[in-house]
């Protein structure tokens, strides 16, 4: 037998022991432990160890149940009660009135017995079932936060150390299972939880329908990337239970929630027993039964619905036994039912005698199992699945804890986050009064994470409270940060709101840090001398990170200002596998990871990342005195805008392309919102660099820039770049042989680039010219389609598409050729061509854009029209038939390479342009 059936409750409420007593949301915290938490301990103490459930303990439960304050309130409330009961008795005058009554004296009789039998520590009775193993304990993330909304490393691993710190604090031993909060997950938070010894946790049956590569059954389980099994719930079994409108809970013989003797008594008779200011709340004396969709309700009867829950733990278990069967094919698989432990007792009052009668179901064909021991006994045969995000609430999705309702809090947190972690770096030895207020800004974002105060917004349930809680710890947070800052903490405060909470006052905030933050304090305020600057250089692009030749034209122009003893301090993308900062050639590289590292969207991934450069702009401008902004393109506007204004610096820009003359217009929406951002960056900055006279015509007519706005700087090339450390023709023999005239193009496969308008030229020198062969390196949107294309033309031997290719072989192939050709439709400048001329290798390019105007005819090389097959055909043709033509063009293309296209001139074109706007120092009393 594989197949098997496992059990998991989930036990949380939020943080809700104030100081002061008589808090209503307390009470959410008396009657769990009354109606949920005792009755599934006495489950456990009939329950045999053959037969287990997991349970999760969230810490926010642990530490209200450890609080001793809890524990005096909770007595007094159970007292209260008692009393009630008492008034009750005496009150009620029908039989089956007095019947039920009878019940809760009995019951809460037995509530107290049980609560002081374990010396008000509930905790230490769930200790003993689980080394009784009668349950198996794990636990959440410190305050239940969403963790695919946590923007940072730092805030995601806190939030899971802390809780397992926290139960280990309670119980002697970290778990190895872990509850994901709303069972929500994304890819990235698995390594973080591996590394902190998490090996297992819970997931939406969904997540598993959507693994690449798939799953064969939504039963199975699955290792994430990163080592953690996935166990998916299975939503069909677990609907039996939960659902509202046909689930058990809903039977008509079980009692009523929402009818309660606090809101059917007078005031008078009720108001010693309900809020001490005269609001009516629940008692927990609930006399009356579903009984059907109807104002009158009929008095509930507990042995009817007893007898109900027995019938539905069988007919439980009927089901579960059938998707046992319909999975049992050979392969491990487990049909796993997860609840909120709350619905067992206070949403569901019968909800725990159902779980008995289950959990003795081992006289049953069910083959009960913990992920624990699943893991153990079938690790081996579990495959390794990439999954997406997912939870567990509403359409699988987020929306519950993210939209219209709650969206404004996450700014806040966010800000919080970061915050945090840079106190934290900024005071990594601080004094006892300083490490206390650290801890307790620790606290403030710990609590105003909790998913619960958006799902309260989301639910419209009690949503005064939520906002109030999120105000208060974001109002506190602010306050301490505040005093760090002007180092003015006052222990009296600090107090103040230490004892607001009484929770994790056992753990130190010692955690967080960031390599950033590390580094940018670590190093000396740098500023400038009069003939030098200090550069912050934006770009989305740079190495690794390539795409196209922005890439070449960022690295190449910032180490060569480096060379010229300019400080350059590049902000760039992240790239898995390189540092968060570099010192490379001399430039200070910076790699930031946005909050959506892997959206769909361009436009929005842009959008994210734009806000990590911002505040890592920030951070290094409180270090380091910048001079200017450097920014390259639209991708980076929003961040070059913001930090233009907040460290009142100048801004320029290099504009390397632009949506406009990629499309040949503007067509839709988001060409529109990306052609107004362009827009921006060029009305924010001072001054604008362009590589070509094309793209400086395309400025002022397409966005009506100022002519003397705008300077022209050639792209330029390092020869030594694309050199090689051997000259070797080896590569031909795959395509045709060193007899053949190897034609080589590199680009984005992308139309603007022109490969189609190569096939078609490629055509029309097949019959003629078969031993003429085109090779062309690069990846892209297009690539599929072009090779289909080449091959539906007949010309597998003549067009050979190679993919993407290492800088060496790169260089091979523009050394190698017999000729090198750019048909671009539209090209700003276009960095290869040069790269080309650089090789000493014929260029051909279409008399277009920047090609155009680096390129003079029959010169230092040919031009074609673009668009045109036909002209390419001939200007092939000619270096074919003429090796003069192509010796005479290709050493004055060297010789413009040397002079005009130089990086050290071109750097030095650059700082005249930089230094022409440089910010000058204020004297004292003059403006």
């Amino acid at each position: 037998m594989n197949s098997y059936f496992s059990l998991v409750l989930h036990a949380h409420l939020p943080f809700v022991l104030h100081r002061e007593p008589d808090r209503l949301e307390e009470r959410w915290l008396f009657e769990a432990v009354s109606e949920s938490y005792i009755p599934l301990l006495w489950g456990l103490e009939s329950c045999s160890s053959e037969v287990k459930y997991t349970l999760s303990l969230s810490p926010p439960l642990l530490e209200m149940l450890a609080n001793k304050t809890f524990q005096e309130r909770y007595l007094a409330h159970i007292r209260n009660t008692q009393e009630l009961l008492l008034k009750e008795r005496d009150y009620v005058t029908k039989p089956e009135e007095i019947s039920v009554v009878e019940f809760y004296i009995e019951r809460f009789k037995k509530i107290k017995e049980t609560f002081l039998e374990w010396n008000c520590d509930l905790i230490s009775a769930y200790r003993y079932f689980m080394i009784e193993n009668k349950v198996e304990g794990i636990t959440s993330s410190a305050t239940h936060a969403i963790l695919p909304y946590i923007q940072t490393e730092q805030g995601i691993r806190s939030q899971i150390q802390y809780g397992l710190n926290c139960f280990e604090h309670h119980f002697g031993f970290k778990p190895d299972g872990f509850w994901l909060p709303e069972c929500a997950f994304s890819p990235g938070v698995d390594k973080v939880l591996y590394e902190e010894g998490v090996r297992y946790v819970f997931v939406d049956e969904d997540t598993i329908r959507k693994l690449d590569p798939e799953s064969p059954r939504p039963n199975t389980p699955v290792f994430s990337p990163h080592g953690i099994v996935l166990f998916p719930r299975c939503v069909n079994t677990s609907k039996k239970v939960w659902d509202a409108t046909t689930g058990y809970p809903g039977d008509y013989d079980y009692r009523e929630f929402y009818r309660d003797v606090g809101y059917d008594r007078d005031h008078d008779y009720i108001a010693p027993h309900i809020h001490p200011d005269g609001i009516r709340v629940d008692t927990g004396l609930k006399y009356y039964r579903i009984t059907g969709d109807t104002e009158a309700k009929e008095i509930y009867v507990r042995e009817n619905a007893l007898r109900k829950a027995e019938q539905h733990s069988k007919d439980f278990i009927d089901t579960v036994c059938e998707s046992i069967k319909e999975c049992n094919t050979g392969s491990a698989s487990v049909t796993l039912a997860a609840f909120d432990a709350e619905l067992f007792g206070h949403w569901w009052f019968e909800g725990p005698e159902w779980l008995q009668t289950l959990v003795k179901s081992e006289k049953t064909n069910i083959p009960w199992i913990t992920p624990k021991e699943f893991i153990i006994r079938h690790y081996q045969e579990l495959q390794t699945h990439h999954t997406c995000f997912s939870t567990w609430g509403r359409n699988g999705y987020g929306e519950v804890w993210l939209n219209k309702s709650n969206a404004w809090i996450y700014r806040h947190l966010h800000a919080m986050e970061h915050e945090l972690i840079k106190q934290m770096t900024i005071h990594k030895n601080p004094d006892p009064l300083t490490q206390r207020a650290l801890d307790q800004l620790n606290r403030e974002w710990l609590l105003a994470t909790s998913s619960d105060w958006t799902f309260i917004m989301d639910q419209q349930s009690a949503s005064e409270y939520a906002d109030y809680r999120l105000k208060e710890h974001i109002s506190v947070f602010n306050q301490l940060v505040k005093e760090l800052n002007e180092k003015q903490v006052f222990e009296s405060i600090v107090q103040e709101h230490e004892e607001r909470y009484p929770f994790f006052h056992w753990q130190k905030a010692s955690i967080y840090s960031s390599p950033h933050d590390e580094y940018i304090l670590s190093k000396p305020i740098v500023k400038s001398n009069d003939d030098k600057l200090n550069i912050l250089m934006l770009s989305w692009e740079f190495p690794p990170m390539v795409v196209g030749g922005l890439s070449r034209h960022v690295f190449d122009l910032s180490r060569s200002l480096a060379k010229q003893g300019h400080q350059v301090y590049v902000i760039t993308c992240a790239v898995d596998g390189y540092p968060e900062y570099e010192i490379n050639q001399g430039v200070y590289v910076y790699r930031v990871r946005g909050a959506q590292p892997h959206h769909d969207d361009f436009y929005h991934w842009a959008g994210s990342l734009n806000l990590a450069m911002s505040e890592l702009g920030l951070q290094l401008g409180a270090q380091i005195t910048f001079d200017c902004i450097h920014a390259h393109d639209w991708i980076v506007s929003v961040a070059a805008k913001g930090l233009k204004h907040q460290l009142q610096i100048p801004l320029h820009s290099t504009i390397h392309a632009t949506e406009y003359g990629r499309n040949k217009g503007i067509h839709n929406d988001r060409q529109a919102a990306i052609h107004h951002k362009e827009w921006e960056l060029m009305y924010e900055s001072k001054h604008i660099i362009v590589c070509s006279a094309y793209m400086k015509r395309e400025l002022m007519e397409v966005f009506h820039i100022p002519r003397d706005k705008i300077t022209i700087i050639p792209n330029g090339v390092e020869s030594d770049l694309i050199e090689t450390e051997k000259q070797s023709a080896d590569w031909k023999k795959n395509f045709g042989g060193r007899s053949c005239f190897h034609v080589f193009s590199l680009g984005r496969m992308v139309p603007e680039k022109g490969f189609q308008t190569l096939i078609e030229a490629s055509a029309l020198l097949k019959n003629d010219y078969p031993d003429i062969k085109f090779i062309i390196a690069g990846k892209g949107p297009m690539l599929e389609e072009y090779r289909h294309m080449a091959r539906h033309k007949g010309l597998e031997d003549q067009v050979f598409f190679v993919g993407f290719v290492s800088d060496e072989e790169r260089n091979h192939y523009l050394h190698e050729s017999d000729a090198v050709i750019f048909p671009s439709h539209y090209e700003p400048f276009g960095i290869v061509a040069l790269e080309g001329m650089a090789a000493d290798t014929p260029v051909i390019v279409s008399d277009t854009g920047g090609l155009g105007d680096i390129i003079d005819h029959e010169e230092n090389g040919l031009k074609v029209y673009p668009g045109n097959p036909q002209s390419i055909r001939d200007q092939i043709i000619r270096l074919y038939k003429d090796p003069e033509l192509a010796t005479r063009i290709s050493k004055q293309a060297r010789e413009d390479v040397h002079t005009k296209y130089s990086w050290k001139e071109i750097s030095t074109k650059t700082v005249e342009v930089l230094n022409s706007y440089k910010k000058k120092p204020t004297m004292a009393g003059v403006k």
